[in-house]
């Protein structure tokens, strides 16, 4: 029997937090894990520190995973961490949604079209999100394990220069022109990502963005 290869009308692409998510996922997590008795007061306030000290200074997104992996995530087991993220879900969905985004990945779905989550978390958490959501690709930051599945380094950081990549790699496979690529994200450290896209979409864009969707007439929602 021979079937007929239809390819996905376009390319659909989110970040998650502050776009699918009105919030940060990884840090709503480690508040789970804290009220779950798997971290300590401290651990979350240096979390909450480094998040001021992100948004308040030009630390770049870069640094902060790599400082928080060194001061937060470094030696814990990966099994301990997966263990609660039912619990994140359970708190977060669906009143986390935000919809005008939630709602375009819905009619993306409905149309056929290839949907694709892309997020700096952590992949055992974009993993779970992208389940959720019935996304058909994702992919997170992902950290290497020693022998004893603790975490010990990261071995692959996704930003937006990666994401870009990630982008024209599934490009390449699914035949999908630029022109039918569309790419949602709240951050200016995803420009990489949008200017790749035939159509890019600020979603509660941050102060750089919003400036650049304004002057590119790039859609804001």
């Amino acid at each position: 029997m021979y079937f007929k290869y239809s390819p996905p009308k376009k390319l659909i692409v989110f970040d998650l937090d502050h776009t699918l998510i009105s919030t940060n996922t990884s840090y709503c997590y480690l508040k789970t894990l804290y009220q779950r008795g798997a971290l300590s007061i401290s651990v979350l306030l240096r979390a909450a520190l480094l998040k001021c000290r992100y948004y308040a200074t030009s630390m770049t997104l870069e640094k902060l995973h790599y400082v928080v992996f060194d001061r937060m995530l470094r030696g814990f087991s990966l099994e301990a961490l997966e263990k609660h993220i039912d619990d994140l879900l359970d708190k977060l969905l669906p009143g986390s949604l935000y919809l005008p985004a939630y709602q375009e990945l819905t009619a993306a779905k409905e149309r056929g079209d290839h949907t694709v989550l892309l997020s700096s978390s952590p992949d055992f958490l974009v993993r779970r999100f992208a389940s959720y959501f019935g996304i058909d690709s994702w992919e997170g930051t992902a950290y290497s394990i020693d022998q004893e599945r603790r975490l010990c380094k990261i071995a692959k950081l996704i930003v937006g220069t990666t994401k870009k990549g990630c982008l024209l790699r599934l490009q390449e496979k699914l035949g999908i022109p630029k022109q039918n690529v569309v790419v949602y994200t709240d951050s200016h450290d995803d420009i990489p990502l949008l200017l790749e896209a035939g159509e890019a979409v600020a979603v509660n864009p941050d102060r750089k963005l919003a400036k650049l969707a304004k002057l590119n007439k790039w859609r804001i929602i």
